[in-house]
């Protein structure tokens, strides 16, 4: 950025922020001097030291109108024209909101081509490849590294590709969801090789499905097989890896974990369950599953194919009566009724509805969701364990509830949000592929922002806190990368062609002044004019020069047809919407 020396840059980003002057790295590490190595501790996604920058309450922030609302929380932010259209489902904002809701949630009657075009393009070539294909094509086969990673990165690449360009918003921020909620690390073997068969045949079927369906895909997965070790597990050596994050991650919680008392000494709800889980139901769980596996031509049996499918061991099944949630399983079930049998329990109890409504509502609504609306959406949850359309209904609750239209700058947009929200908002036209310059600088940026999609180690998946996205190393890794698609050209073209879009809503060059820069911008990206300060303090970025002493004016006209000594006005006015992009107006949701 030339607009100014790196302490006045600095000091204008600060008071946007609300601060008297903004440490942007941990032992003043000048942005203007270079990147850290890679391999500093500063950009670990897993171990970066987090350094909170404070950012303005939510009373402090205007409250936009509902469609805002409604795009930056259903969906990752508003394309131009989208908050327009939002204005014309309706005679009322409840009836709009409804429409908009109602739409997203059927997603078949969505036109969808033109991203389909996208990932036709002939550089993705793992997409649409079978699991056992994807097996022995890229795990079994002698390929190298690169080779056997590609289908991971191919959905990561999809996942922005899709978050940005997909008119079936809803469904890609359900994705995200409950890839936090099922969470796998997808770098490691054999889940990288596989992992489109977990985005596209696991998750993706039950976004508005029925949860329990969601439990068994889930649990019969290659990918969760191999992550938390159940593909191993036998009735010589139950593995309670699977079972504990199924009770503690996927279904009741921990909140609804007793400890280590006597499963008969748990207290009963007034239908007769038990009204948690201990470590007992953990270790009976365990051996429920026992057998669940995959066909991965295992020396103990001569005939298993080496086709990397679910396969159910049956000799491997601890077949003895087991005690798990308050009822006994009687000894030598059928094949796989032990296992279906848990997934029926947990799928019904109210501490799995609480606990995933309560998550849903944080992700959707706030970080701290009022209990009335967790149990309303529980009990609808609850009501529909059964029912195919089940997370639809429970969805819609939550979308159309009043504690979804009144509730703003409660959250704050995780790194891959802000990102995709803003290549929405600029129109970006880039196709994210292996191989690619630009691909391959975009992943290097972006992955030290801590957010790369299905790069999380722990089973918990990637935390939805607005606190803990706050720390410096987020948010400066994020404006780098947003810096990048504003100032880096390939061939006269930006990725984020912010010039070519004033110039064709500023005709006159007689009214390009810089307030009157800022305010269209503004109203671009957000969809709604913010406080006239915000306005004014972004505009004075144009309003300063390296090679220029005193006061350019903020209603002066600048000459957008230059970008070189004595005034950069193109590259500032790049950093200008790049401000914007990173204000506290645009990273709320």
């Amino acid at each position: 950025m030339r607009l100014g020396s790196h302490q006045e840059n600095r000091k204008i980003i600060a008071s946007l922020l609300g601060e008297e002057d903004l440490t942007i790295f941990p032992n003043e590490v000048n942005p203007d001097q270079g990147t850290p190595a890679p391999d500093s501790a500063l950009y670990s996604s897993q171990e970066a030291t987090v350094f909170t920058v404070s950012a303005p309450e939510a009373s402090a922030l205007l409250t936009p109108p509902l469609g805002v609302i409604a795009w930056n929380r259903i969906a990752f932010g508003p394309r131009p024209g989208d908050i327009d259209a939002f204005g014309l489902l309706g005679e009322d904002p409840l009836s709009r909101l409804t429409a908009f809701v109602d739409q997203q949630l059927d997603p078949n009657s969505i036109d969808d081509s033109a991203l389909e075009a996208r990932l036709a393009d002939p550089a993705y070539t793992t997409l649409g490849k079978t699991l056992e294909q994807l097996w022995l094509e890229h795990y079994r086969a002698d390929v190298a590294w690169a080779e056997r990673i590609r289908p991971a990165m191919e959905t990561q690449y999809a996942a922005f590709v899709r978050a940005t360009y997909s008119k079936r918003q809803l469904v890609e921020v359900l994705a995200d969801f409950w890839h936090n909620h099922f969470n796998v690390y997808s770098w490691d073997m054999p889940m990288a090789a596989v992992w489109v068969h977990y985005d596209r045949d696991v998750i993706r079927p039950h976004l508005l499905g029925n949860f329990r369906d969601m439990l068994e895909a889930n649990a019969k997965s290659t990918a969760m097989l191999y992550y938390l070790d159940n593909v191993d597990s036998s009735d010589d050596g139950p593995n309670e890896n699977y079972a504990r994050e199924l009770c503690e991650l996927h279904t009741m919680g921990a909140e609804n974990y007793l400890g280590t008392i006597q499963n008969w000494e748990v207290p009963h709800d007034g239908e007769g369950r038990p009204v948690g889980y201990v470590e007992g139901d953990v270790l009976e769980i365990a051996r429920c599953f026992t057998g669940w596996s995959v066909a991965n031509a295992h020396w103990t049996d001569p005939e298993d194919p080496d086709t990397g499918v679910f396969r159910y061991r049956n000799y491997w099944h601890d077949r003895f009566q087991k005690y798990v949630l308050g009822d006994f399983l009687p000894a030598d079930q059928s094949d796989l009724k032990d296992g279906r049998d848990v997934l029926d329990k947990l799928a019904e109890h109210p501490g799995t509805a609480t606990f995933v409504c309560r998550k849903l509502c944080r992700r959707l609504i706030s970080d701290n969701p009022r209990e009335e609306i967790v149990s309303s959406a529980a009990q609808v949850f609850h009501d529909n364990w059964q029912a195919s359309d089940q997370l639809k209904l429970v969805v819609r609750h939550i979308l159309l509830s009043e504690d979804f239209r009144n509730t703003w700058g409660e959250k704050i947009k995780r790194p891959f949000e802000t990102v995709v929200s803003a290549m929405r908002a600029c129109e970006a036209d880039v196709t994210l592929e292996i191989g690619d310059f630009f691909s391959d600088v975009f992943r290097w940026l972006f992955d030290k922002t801590g957010h790369y999609p299905y790069s999380w180690g722990p089973p918990n998946g990637y935390p939805d806190f607005r606190a803990i996205w706050q720390g410096t190393t987020a948010l400066v890794m994020t404006w780098r990368t947003l810096s990048w698609l504003l100032h880096e050209e390939d061939g006269g073209f930006y990725y984020l062609d912010v010039l070519g879009a004033t110039l064709a809503d500023f005709p006159d060059p007689g009214t390009r002044t810089p307030r009157n820069l800022a305010d269209f911008w503004f109203q671009r990206i957000l969809g709604y004019q913010p406080d006239v300060q915000q306005v004014t303090k972004v505009a004075t970025l144009l309003d300063h020069s390296d090679y220029y002493t005193g006061s350019w004016g903020l209603d002066t006209p600048v000459d957008l047809s230059q970008d070189a000594w004595p005034h950069y006005w193109q590259s500032g006015l790049r950093s200008m919407v790049g401000l914007i992009l990173m204000s506290p107006e645009f990273l709320q949701r």
